[in-house]
């Protein structure tokens, strides 16, 4: 069994060698942990940490990989090196990678690999079996026409001396490679349909005189079996061999980054705290009035069009900032909007290295590129809604590369086919997301200036605590100040508090932003403050608080004016019922622009409107009347501004992970998990679906206990397989309640149809 190999090669690691394997895959090191090296051994070839191993592979190391698959039960090192063209050493050093991932070991001279992952790769051969047990059912004519396609004797000899012959002639993939590379378009097109099973043949029956199958048949690479066309597998491992763009090219050169750490980092520290102060801008406008979602969900063009105006950011990176904010959980679902979460008061209140660490750890987890939004036909589908994408893994590996040697960040991105060749996109698409990957960085400060920055280097392979730690010195706190000056203008410079902000915005207009953002005061803005329930003793004393000086003259006039005159014309509902002074009404009554509220005189202090109050106030206060509200007793209401938060829960909080050398530990001292307890569930589970393996079944039950979140192959009463992720409510008889984030609802899953499970990132 491979998982027997595969666990045996684990125990026989040393500790080192454990805790480096465990420190990169850290999907297996998410609770529940593996509580033997043969569950360790399951985890390790579950197909969700398979997916994530992969993405750590560069164009060479893949190759290896593909090659140990494709030559099975013939995989050595010397038979890979004769494959691929290379040099012995050449492939030691690629398996180096494969087996400190935990993606090969050695079971004798034979490589191995996981059992998922071998069926992936060894897909693209088909189903295609060696010609010495297809050619056992053939015609010995038939064999005959193979044999002369490859100059083989075939006079007086019987059919077993040809399927030995052609047998060996075959062996060599190079030189079936090589015929292969000769043939016209369409026969190598129905030679790849033919070994990948795509091609279908009415009655098992296909003319051998029908071109081009007439031209594999000629070229000894198709053998007619009862007239029937079949690819051996040694002329599928050709074909393999024959698609490859490139065999094993080493590393490429890419320059180093021409400016020097310090002059990056000082940008990019810049960068960094202008992207925590627009993220707190975005936050505390959301949390004033929650941004309008779509019907569909997103904030649509035109409403991102809004907040960059009022924010004063450039309309284009709304996206990125709307997806960190939702990515880290600072941002969630209200009704008819986004808010946000209770998460972020404690973000808003945290140091800038905090504030910072959240932001770019989650964009550096994203899988899409924010600022790249297109699908199909052009469409973009609006943020924070989530996306299909290779982008986020592309991102890593830029990052991660560029990051290791003080690399050109520009210079990695043109070699990323090498760095990642998972990515699948052509030419126009890579380059654009490659290029949408590094604008992204560079407003965040992990990119400046072509070079990763030490802040950009904190955040591969750690998270947000870890980050924020190694960044502290990077991003001291720096002290708000607030100039108050006699122009009625704030300035402020660094990032003010929550308190700060809602103070200024409560009571000012904003009208620069950046490090040294400037907010206006005026009569209608002091109004807006009165009527939200301030007072002017209060508003002066808390202005008098932030200020680093005394109070302006000029402002202590504003704001006490403007009180006087606040609540001298009152609003008070029947529909409209308008009360003031005599002076006053006679103003309303003659100003021209409120002739539209229909004013009628009922008194020498009344006037009434047929519209609703909200309107008359809007009215008033755009003709320079500084109205209040009254209730029916004729109580003034004081019209506050409450704070938004989304009512939705965190996507799933952070599920716990252990340290590598902790569950090194573990393991080395209970190798088979003799101490370990198996709980209720897991036997209740065993039972239920005995297909499941027993790291399957650890997890699925560790789901159940802890209301965890766990993804699920699961397949249908109809034969169709879907992916789910779910969050288990309770298990009853044959089936398990769940919670599916697919449907969005509460779904019943028989836990025989579950066919895989992996742990949810």
């Amino acid at each position: 069994m491979w998982s027997a190999s595969f666990a045996a090669r684990l125990a026989a690691l040393d500790a080192a060698e454990l805790t480096d394997l465990l420190a990169a895959r850290p999907d297996v090191r998410v609770e529940p942990v593996p509580r033997s090296f043969e569950q360790l051994a399951q985890r390790l070839g579950g197909p969700g940490s398979i997916v994530e191993a992969l993405r750590l592979l560069n164009h060479d190391t893949h190759l290896v990989g593909e090659a140990i698959a494709v030559l099975g039960d013939g995989a050595t090192v010397p038979a890979i090196a004769r494959l691929l063209d290379t040099s012995e050493p050449a492939v030691h050093a690629e398996l180096a990678m494969l087996r400190g991932i935990g993606l090969a070991w050695s079971d004798g001279q034979v490589l191995r690999l996981p059992e998922r992952l071998q069926e992936h790769w060894r897909a693209e051969l088909g189903d295609a079996k060696p010609l010495a047990q297809i050619a056992k059912p053939a015609y010995a004519d038939d064999l005959r026409v193979t044999a002369s396609a490859w100059d083989i004797p075939v006079a007086g000899a019987r059919k077993p001396e040809l399927i030995d012959a052609l047998t060996e002639m075959l062996a060599d993939p190079k030189r079936v490679a090589a015929r292969i590379a000769e043939l016209p378009n369409p026969a190598r097109d129905l030679l790849d349909e033919l070994r990948s099973g795509l091609l279908g043949v009415m009655f098992g029956y296909v003319d051998p005189r029908r071109s081009p199958v007439d031209v594999l048949v000629r070229a000894g690479l198709v053998l007619l079996v009862n007239r029937r066309p079949e690819v051996p597998r040694e002329v599928a491992v050709g074909a393999w061999l024959a698609g490859l763009a490139a065999g094993l090219t080493g590393r490429p050169e890419v320059a180093k980054a021409e400016a020097t750490a310090t002059a990056a980092d000082t940008i990019a520290q810049g960068a960094a705290r202008e992207a925590v102060h627009i993220l707190a801008t975005l936050l505390d406008e959301a949390g004033r009035k929650p941004v309008a979602m779509l019907k569909k969900g997103g904030v649509g063009a035109r409403e991102q069009g809004n907040l960059a105006k009022r924010l004063s950011i450039p309309v284009q990176t709304m996206p990125l900032w709307i997806d960190i904010a939702y990515a880290a959980e600072l941002l969630g679902e209200t009704d008819g909007g986004y808010a946000p979460t209770a998460a972020h008061s404690r973000w808003r209140a945290a140091t800038p290295s905090e504030q910072w660490a959240a932001a770019a750890t989650a964009w550096y987890a994203i899988e899409h590129a924010p600022l790249l939004r297109e699908v199909n036909d052009d469409k973009v589908q609006p943020p924070p809604l989530p996306l299909v994408s290779e982008a986020g893994a592309m991102r890593r590996a830029l990052v991660r590369t560029a990051a290791a040697d003080g690399l050109s960040v520009r210079g990695v991105g043109g070699e990323i086919d090498w760095f990642y060749p998972m990515h699948g996109y052509d030419a126009a698409a890579r380059d654009a997301k490659i290029a949408a990957v590094i604008q992204e960085a560079e407003l965040l400060g992990v990119v400046a200036q072509d070079r990763v920055s030490e802040l950009g280097a904190t955040i591969v392979d750690a998270n947000p605590d870890s980050v924020a730690d190694r960044c502290a010195a990077l991003l001291p706190a720096t002290e708000c100040r607030v100039i108050l000056q006699s122009d009625l203008t704030a300035v402020v410079s660094g990032q003010p508090s929550a308190a700060v902000a809602n103070l200024l915005a409560a009571a000012a207009v904003n009208e620069t932003r950046g490090a040294g953002a400037v907010w206006r005061f005026s009569a209608n803005s002091v109004r807006g403050a009165l009527d939200a329930g301030w007072t002017a003793p209060e508003l002066l004393a808390e202005l008098a608080a932030i200020a680093h000086q005394p109070l302006p003259q000029p402002l202590e006039y504003l704001v006490n004016d403007t009180a006087r005159r606040h609540g001298r014309v009152r609003v008070r509902a029947t529909r409209s019922c308008l009360v003031a002074d005599e002076a006053m009404v006679a103003e309303i009554a003659g100003t021209r622009s409120l002739a539209k509220l229909k004013l009628v005189r009922a008194a020498p202090t009344v006037l009434t409107s047929p519209l609703e109050p909200d309107r008359v106030l809007d009215s008033l206060r755009a003709a320079g009347f500084f109205p209040v509200v009254e209730d029916a007793t004729g109580a003034v209401v004081v019209e506050r501004v409450t704070g938004h938060l989304s009512d939705t829960d965190p996507i799933d909080p952070p599920r716990p992970t252990l340290d590598a050398s902790e569950l090194a530990r573990r393991l080395v001292a209970d190798p088979n998990g003799d101490h370990a307890k198996v709980s209720r569930a897991e036997r209740t589970l065993a039972g239920l679906n005995p297909r499941l393996d027993d790291a399957e079944l650890a997890l699925l039950a560790h789901a159940i206990e802890h209301r965890d979140d766990v993804v699920i192959s699961y397949r249908n009463k109809e034969g169709n397989r879907t992916i789910r992720r779910i969050r288990p409510i309770r298990l009853w008889d044959r089936w398990m309640e769940s919670y599916c984030h697919l449907r969005g609802a509460d779904r019943e899953f028989t836990v025989a149809n579950i066919e895989a499970v992996s742990p949810a990132r």
